[in-house]
């Protein structure tokens, strides 16, 4: 019988405006998902933990070598656009929403191995 997934709950970055838009993560046990927060029905985008913690040393870093598996990111004036590599499908963030998923990422919000996280995903079993 199948069983869902465990799930931390989707997030996003405290340095977020609460009322807008911003990178949607949740944590399952078989790794990482992000997902648009003000888009209904937005393309969910999965990584392994592997691919999750090389995209967010290329976000902390500032250098985005796109060399994390999973997605690619391009930016232009106020666009930041994550594309899947899987699927073609992409994702748009502004630069207000991009920034405050690198602070929370350079903060460690989006590390699957932090306690907080984990202990989400055990409570949820």
């Amino acid at each position: 019988m199948l069983t869902p997934k465990r799930r931390a709950g989707w997030r996003k970055s405290t340095f977020s405006d609460q009322g807008n838009g911003c990178v949607d993560v949740d944590f399952t046990t078989d790794g990482v998902e992000m997902r648009h927060s003000k888009i209904a029905d937005s393309p969910v985008f999965p990584f392994t933990n592997e691919q999750w913690i090389a995209l967010l040393d290329e976000v902390t870093s500032g250098e985005l070598t796109n060399l994390n598996g999973a997605v690619e990111v391009t930016t232009e004036p106020n666009a930041w656009t994550v594309r899947e590599r899987a699927s073609g499908q992409t994702l748009v963030f502004t630069d207000d929403e991009w920034v405050a998923f690198r602070l929370g990422a350079a903060g460690g919000e989006f590390d699957p191995s932090q306690p907080a996280i984990v202990a989400a995903l055990a409570a949820a079993s």
